[in-house]
């Protein structure tokens, strides 16, 4: 227990980059959190930080170490949980890390459910990029994740992907709501565009079929929440993007929106992925919770309920 302390101690004063504030934090003296770090250095035989003139940083020492730290207290963490099974109490924690994709809807109703089974176990989702996703899981920060187009690391294990149909979403009165069918990427470019402000996800995939038609769009909104993309298609003649995954039908219905999906000739579907960090075992509660979003995916066919 002693050692999963000081492990704390070294997360939180790589995080804040002051001994001073991390006491502070830890409602400790720094001179007996300073004490401790330099015991650390001692026994490691060298130092695990960067003295700056305000603040520290790790050094590469110092981030090896915190990448074992993270690894002992997942396998401490987990052993809590398997004892906790032998007792029959069902507790444990799982960490999410998501793009915008899963955020409103699909997780919450995951996890939700999951809670009604297992209400012992708690949860973190954390929203980001696809490329913080996939560093969360490297340094441990994350158990699982769920992204969208395009993945970037080899350490990234695939648990489950499937394919999503580029949508187009625009006021329940626009022009092109009074159409049936799949709209053409032409038409939707008539109209001022509403997007993600990082080229990822759909808006990367809406690049790439710029790029190969030598098109250009006029992009009058750029912003990474989706509810603020679409309550401005909402009040206006704007057009936004998203996969079915990231929306709801009673919300659309509710918000006077409407949506066609994507000609495929212009826009190939996409793929989320629901993944690990590769060769690395889960805990009881992370494991139980990736089966159900496995199951989730599979059934998973249009907009969420």
């Amino acid at each position: 227990m002693r050692h999963l302390n000081l492990f704390e101690s070294v997360e939180q004063i790589a995080q804040l980059g002051s001994i001073r504030a991390a006491a502070d934090a830890m409602s400790i003296t720094s001179t007996a959190l300073n004490r401790q770090i330099l015991a650390l250095e001692q026994e490691l035989g060298q130092p695990i930080f960067e003295r700056l003139p305000r603040g520290v940083r790790l050094n590469i020492a110092g981030e090896m170490f915190l990448i074992h730290a993270r690894q002992q207290m997942r396998d401490f963490e987990r052993m809590k949980i398997q004892l906790a099974d032998l007792s029959g109490v069902r507790r444990g924690h799982v960490t999410v890390a998501s793009t915008q994709a899963a955020i409103p809807y699909f997780l919450p109703r995951q996890i939700t459910e999951y809670l009604e089974q297992h209400p012992g176990v708690t949860f973190k989702v954390n929203p980001c990029d696809i490329e913080t996703a996939q560093e969360q899981l490297t340094s441990l920060e994350a158990d699982i994740a769920v992204v969208f187009e395009p993945l970037k690391r080899s350490d990234f294990q695939i648990i489950e992907s499937v394919q999503q149909d580029i949508v187009a979403l625009f006021d329940i009165d626009h022009a092109l709501a009074k159409k049936s069918g799949p709209v053409r990427l032409s038409e939707c470019l008539q109209y001022p565009l509403a997007l993600p402000a990082d080229v990822t996800g759909v808006r990367s995939l809406l690049e790439i079929a710029m790029q190969q038609r030598n098109q250009t769009m006029q992009v009058a909104l750029e912003c990474e929440d989706s509810h603020l993309l679409l309550n401005a298609v909402r009040m206006g003649n704007l057009v936004t993007f998203d996969i079915p995954l990231g929306l709801s039908q009673k919300f659309l219905n509710d918000n006077g929106l409407a949506w066609r999906p994507v000609d495929q000739r212009d826009m190939p579907r996409g793929s989320l992925y629901m993944g690990q960090l590769k060769d690395r075992s889960l805990s009881v509660a992370a494991s139980k919770f990736a089966v159900q979003i496995v199951t989730a995916l599979q059934n998973q066919t249009t907009l969420c309920d």
